[in-house]
């Protein structure tokens, strides 16, 4: 009787961990796909700052809700992304989990420059962007393509080879600039209209941020 008790006993001791351990799993699991949401919401709704755009100056740009409401804030439009293609915003910055001190994300943008500056692109510039609510930026460099789907391959695997996240992808329909948001080693696929806002008002929101020198190599951005 005595060893049919503790077999039982051991059975439904076994029982136990092996239902400690599944959800254990599954809580993992959730940890990880709700810090992949975070992450992803937080790319979706930042605010990028291009340096020296050309024709354009330097331009910052927030989400919008309506094409007609991104359109109304660029009279002239934007020709720094060709019709029909596309421009690319990529950073080597910090990789989802990893942090680093601003000079160490700076020699990775040098490094992730060497690569993209052959990429074929046709026209570069700098940029960074920021979460004003988050606290964080994030500096790197837009890459504009005739040819939007050789861009997009190339910028991706540059991307992918610094083990970001996600890109983005600059479009324009219409007057209107659409950015998408493009998993590379997340799974992200989303597109938001852009508005135009003035850079006074993003730098007074948050000098901190805004008033930080770029991050990278001092030929970043500048194709050869």
């Amino acid at each position: 009787m005595v060893d049919k008790r503790l077999c039982i006993m051991v059975a439904l001791a076994a029982i136990a961990v092996v239902g400690i351990s599944s959800a254990l799993k599954r809580l993992r699991v959730r940890t990880a796909s709700s810090k992949a949401q975070d992450l992803a919401s937080l790319w979706v709704g930042g605010i990028e700052t291009m340096l020296d755009v050309p024709g354009a100056g330097t331009i910052s740009l927030a989400p919008c809700e309506t094409a007609a409401e991104s359109r109304a804030s660029f009279p002239d439009g934007l020709r720094a992304i060709p019709a029909g293609g596309a421009a690319f915003a990529v950073t080597a910055f910090d990789p989802p989990g990893v942090e680093r001190t601003r000079d160490e994300n700076a020699r990775e943008n040098g490094k992730l420059w060497a690569m993209l500056k052959t990429a074929g692109a046709d026209a570069a510039w700098r940029a960074y962007g920021v979460d004003v609510t988050e606290g964080w930026r994030e500096d790197g460099f837009v890459l504009a393509f005739a040819d939007a789907a050789a861009g997009r391959r190339r910028v991706a695997a540059a991307a992918r080879a610094f083990d970001q996240g996600a890109i983005y992808e600059y479009t324009l329909t219409q007057g209107a600039v659409a950015r998408r948001t493009l998993g590379v080693g997340m799974a992200v696929d989303e597109t938001t209209f852009m508005r135009r806002m003035p850079y006074d008002e993003l730098l007074a929101r948050r000098p901190d941020l805004v008033g930080l020198p770029w991050a990278g190599p001092s030929d970043g951005g500048v194709l050869p």
